[in-house]
């Protein structure tokens, strides 16, 4: 029998020379630094991809007969693709092309899943709380033979069916008394009343499936679950998804896609029911492959998305770029919505998300928004990685590649385990070299703050002193809590972390540093202080049933503040060409800048608005960067 193929990445990119940091350090979910602004032009990641190219080149000529293969990958933040890469099998059909490239046509299977939850988030009618009913009316006669078998279709929300929640069957298409010539009744199945079992699915040896063949074919079908119980793959949910597109909107749902999504982002060379003009030309047809010219039916919107590489990188940096949907509603489609047993695996809409610790350098957990598809000899996965800017597509197809149920998801790993700690590694550099490390000073209230990077995340606070104060080695006299016990007055130790992590707040405004009036973009941080030892964390990790139990960064990252304003924001100033130029924080109403520039205004404006007075003015040095306390929290 033959065997699956494998890859192993041969070589690994060379990592930066840093200071270890704690290894049991807790970030907030997401970002630690900005996502490389040039990592093309990063070394690190130039010796990366040259390594995984070389990985890909000897598998796939050792492995690969008559698969082809498509993989690329592209940071929002440059013009070309980082990584574009492509094999071209020896064994051919003779039909199509003979020539793999990013412009290659394959059919990309449930990756088509996007389509009608993004059609019918753009649409301003439509709530992803409306029944299907509202819509699709008719299911509610599709009732089984017992409430038991019935689904509660009044119940069955849009959102329920975008994201696997409705409980209903994964399938209709692959019934077997579709096809009665099997073995089925040897084998104890009782036999199918002529006239009575299903009569359509869209695969090779059936018809198509139209919308009254999916509504009268669900009334015999039960459901898994009730909603909302537990996620269940459903390609039957998405052709229903499919009618509601076309109900919402009266129109087709190739129409609709058409319109609102592929010629709006240029992806000329995707198609639904059917395949493109240009596919005779740049489509790729393995050897005895029967799907590649299928249409579906009613499957269309669940599976029969003809697509390129170049294609699905568009969508995806259309998607990150909020071009597609505005950056609220983006934030919220790239969320979970439901788990799976597998802690790594969660479920979105239709977003299959893996959640990862071992592809960044500093093990913390990164989540990976990917949608795969397989239709025949098809296989695809598109993945957005948000915390990095980044677009990662595979596409393949072929003998070998179908022989591994994972394939598309495999060679995506082997990518991310390349590119993921070079981007990281960029990230850092980028960080220095845009001037985000150093010393920065305030002369006029006597204050200075030093920013430098270790191994672990984000950028590390390693001196703060607030008009003559010592802030960072006192920082949890900053509380209530020490302020009633006395223990202000003591010399507690020092933190074993001080980190600053970006968040997604940003304006356009006037240097106030300057005498110029030049535009410069401001970036709030937040501060994150870790007290609790090593051994601390490890006996609490032990003492709590689930896993991480001493990472609480998001329960306590704004309980600091003064006269309103966060003790934990920082606003980093930045030019026009990207470098820092000064460093703000409002709740102190202290400016920041390089040592040996000059302040001209210490104000506030822009992001984190306000400003403090008296005391703080006064130089009592009122607190700082009191983000997590990550031990005995007061508060919940």
């Amino acid at each position: 029998m033959p065997m699956p193929f494998t890859f192993v990445v041969t070589a690994a990119a060379a990592v930066l020379a840093l200071p270890l940091a704690s290894a049991n350090v807790c970030p907030p979910l997401g970002p630690v630094l900005l996502a490389p602004r040039s990592p093309g032009q990063n070394p690190i990641v130039k010796a990366a991809i040259g390594s995984l190219k070389a990985t890909f080149d000897g598998q796939m000529k050792a492995q690969m007969k008559a698969s082809a293969v498509s993989v690329a990958a592209k940071s929002i933040h440059e013009d070309g693709l980082l990584f574009n890469y492509h094999f071209t099998p020896p064994t051919q059909s003779g039909l199509g092309t003979t020539n793999v490239d990013e412009d290659t046509i394959y059919r990309v299977g449930s990756v088509s899943k996007l389509m009608p939850v993004l059609a019918l988030l753009q649409d301003s009618n439509v709530s992803i709380e409306d029944p299907v009913t509202k819509y699709l009316p008719a299911l509610r006669n599709a009732k089984g033979s017992s409430e038991v078998l019935s689904v509660e279709w009044d119940d069955i929300t849009i959102g329920a069916l975008m994201s696997h929640l409705s409980g209903l069957s994964t399938d209709t298409a692959q019934d077997l008394a579709l096809y009665p010539t099997g073995p089925w009744t040897k084998m104890g199945l009782p036999e199918v009343a002529k006239g009575t079992g299903p009569s359509c699915s869209g695969l090779p040896g059936t018809k198509l499936c139209n919308a009254t063949d999916l509504i009268r074919d669900m009334a015999r079908r039960p459901p898994i679950y009730r909603e909302f119980t537990t996620p269940v793959y459903s390609n039957v949910g998405y052709a229903l998804l499919g009618l509601v597109v076309e109900a919402a909107t009266n129109q087709t749902f190739k129409e609709v896609i058409q319109k609102s999504i592929f010629d709006v982002l240029g992806m000329a060379s995707s198609s639904f029911d059917g395949p493109p003009k240009s596919f005779a030309e740049k489509g790729f047809i393995p050897v005895k492959e029967s799907t590649w010219n299928l249409t579906l039916g009613a499957f269309e919107s669940s599976g029969g998305m003809f697509s390129s590489t170049n294609d699905l990188i568009k969508f995806g940096e259309a998607i990150l770029e909020h071009r597609v949907l505005s950056g609220a509603k983006t934030r919220k489609w790239l969320q979970p919505t439901a788990h799976t047993t597998a802690t790594g695996f969660s479920v979105g809409a239709p977003w299959e998300i893996g959640r990862t610790n071992t592809l960044t350098p500093d093990n913390r957990t990164l989540d990976v928004y990917t949608k795969t598809g397989d239709l025949g000899q098809y296989h695809a996965v598109i993945a957005l990685i948000p915390d990095y800017d980044l677009v990662v597509t595979v596409i393949c197809a072929g003998a070998e590649v179908s022989r591994e149920p994972v394939s598309r998801t495999i060679i995506l790993t082997t990518a991310l385990r390349a590119l993921i700690p070079a981007l990281d590694q960029a990230s850092r550099a980028e960080a220095s070299s845009n001037a985000y490390t150093g010393t920065f000073t305030s002369a006029s209230t006597n204050s200075t703050l030093s920013i430098t990077t270790d191994s672990g995340p984000g950028l590390v606070i390693s001196s703060l002193s607030i008009r003559g104060f010592n802030t960072l080695s006192q920082f949890s006299s900053y509380s209530l809590s020490a302020l009633e016990s006395g223990a202000a007055a003591a010399a507690p130790p020092p933190p074993t972390s001080a980190r600053l992590y970006p968040s997604n707040r940003r304006a356009e405004t006037i240097s106030t540093t300057t005498t110029d009036n030049t535009n410069v973009t401001e970036t709030a941080w937040r501060a994150v202080i870790d007290t609790a030892t090593e051994d601390a964390k490890k006996k609490l990790d032990e003492q709590i049933f689930y896993n991480d139990g001493s990472c609480v960064t998001w329960f306590g990252m704004d309980r600091g503040a003064y006269n309103f304003l966060s003790l934990a924001d920082f606003v980093f100033v930045t030019d026009k060409g990207g470098k820092v130029t000064a460093v703000r924080s409002p709740a102190f109403n202290v400016t920041f800048v390089r040592t040996g520039d000059e302040v001209i205004v210490d104000r506030d404006v822009g992001v984190g608005q306000g400003s403090t007075s008296g005391a703080s003015k006064r130089g009592l040095g009122w607190g700082v960067v009191v983000g997590v306390v990550v031990m005995g929290l007061g508060l919940s």
